[in-house]
């Protein structure tokens, strides 16, 4: 049963930040009072609290972040920030097991590169989640506030865990967790209406041009050029969607892809080398393409061949349905076990994810030329 409501007293954690412990491929530094995270993989990488805290709490803490995106695990619940208008499942209740999508609907952009300001008071009567001064979710019947097992399931209370996607950067100034004996105030502010992530289907004809439009305009002129790049080159293009959300596919059948995704101000980017599928199943399950491709980049640049293999995707294939069957599973087709200077992983679909910086996309670039290349002289 949900504990009852008396008069509010305050116990206010100012958290240290060293006290963080790390879990999995993340790495994390001090400095001036602040740490920073860097994501080394898209899963199992977290920071946390060694402590727990009881209902009712309040979390207040001041971050930034360089791209998409930023998860805050609390409890067996999340809220994530700036994953993408594609994602459907951006909370779910402390005491978990919500698998409804589009359940909490909220606006969940924040800026670039600047810091920003989230607040998420659990009470037991209400839970509201503000960024920047503006209240980006009410809700007066979350699954926790009926729970009659909450105290037997989360007898310790509950922990904050931290995480982000790969090479994302995130820095904490500050970290604020407030516990509560009766019920908290809850702010009254500005309400940010959720905006409506719209699914990939047909328009008139989108341009580039539209789809990029709340992009910085340094990711314009990098897009832009990319697009005068891949079309000098051949490939098709094909685009999904529109403004605000889009799917840009650049393809050469067989030999390779180069998607973006772009929600607002937000954008990802991968390649993938069909081409690596073809050869190395002609090679009977040889690493011949993922050999030669390393290679030929190392020529170019030994710091491109390694910064490449680094963001080689590892366990993403969406026919596992979830379950990531390929782990380990040298009956699928798509899995590839790659080896470079003594270093192994596990490489799905020759998928290598970029960042929405100007480098990445130069290395874009010299990714679809080395391939494009091998293509060339496999074919002859």
């Amino acid at each position: 049963m949900m504990p009852k409501i008396e008069k509010m007293l305050e116990t206010i954690h100012n958290i240290i930040l060293e006290s963080f412990v790390t879990h999995g491929k993340i790495s994390i530094s001090t400095e001036n009072g602040e740490i920073h995270i860097t994501g080394r993989s898209d899963r199992g990488s977290y920071i946390e609290l060694p402590n727990k805290f009881k209902l009712p709490f309040r979390i207040d803490m001041t971050a930034k972040m360089d791209s998409a995106a930023l998860m805050l695990y609390i409890g067996d619940g999340y809220i994530n920030l700036n994953t993408g208008g594609m994602d459907n499942r951006r909370m779910m209740s402390i005491i978990g097991g919500e698998t409804k999508p589009n359940l909490h609907k909220f606006d969940h952009r924040v800026p670039l590169n600047e810091y920003f300001d989230v607040t998420v008071i659990y009470g037991l009567k209400a839970m509201q989640l503000n960024i920047n001064g503006e209240e980006r979710y009410f809700n007066k019947k979350d699954s926790y506030m009926k729970s009659p097992s909450i105290n037997e399931n989360f007898p310790d209370g509950f922990g904050l865990k931290i995480a982000c996607l790969k090479r994302t950067e995130i820095t904490i100034k500050s970290l604020t967790i407030s516990e509560y004996t009766g019920e908290p105030e809850f702010p009254e502010l500005p309400k940010k209406d959720f905006l409506y992530a719209p699914t990939l289907t047909k328009t008139d004809k989108p341009t580039v041009e539209d789809c990029i439009k709340d992009l910085s305009p340094e990711l314009k002129t990098c897009l832009l050029d990319m697009d005068k790049h891949l079309r000098a080159l051949k490939l098709q293009r094909k685009i999904e969607g529109g403004y605000p959300e889009s799917k840009i596919t650049y393809f050469i059948p067989k030999v390779c892809t180069y998607q973006i995704k772009i929600s607002h101000h937000l954008m990802t980017h991968r390649t993938t080398a069909m081409l690596g599928f073809y050869m190395n199943n002609a090679e009977e399950r040889s690493d011949e393409f993922n050999v030669k491709f390393l290679n030929r980049l190392e020529e170019i640049s030994p710091e491109l061949a390694e910064n490449i293999f680094n963001r080689m995707n590892e366990f993403h294939c969406r026919s596992c349905q979830g379950e990531y069957l390929c782990r380990g599973n040298h009956s699928c087709n798509h899995y590839n076990l790659t080896e470079y200077k003594g270093c192994k992983k596990n490489n799905c679909q020759h998928i290598v994810q970029f960042k929405m910086i100007p480098p990445d996309f130069d290395d874009v670039k010299k990714v679809i030329d080395v391939i494009i290349d091998l293509s060339k002289e496999w074919k002859e």
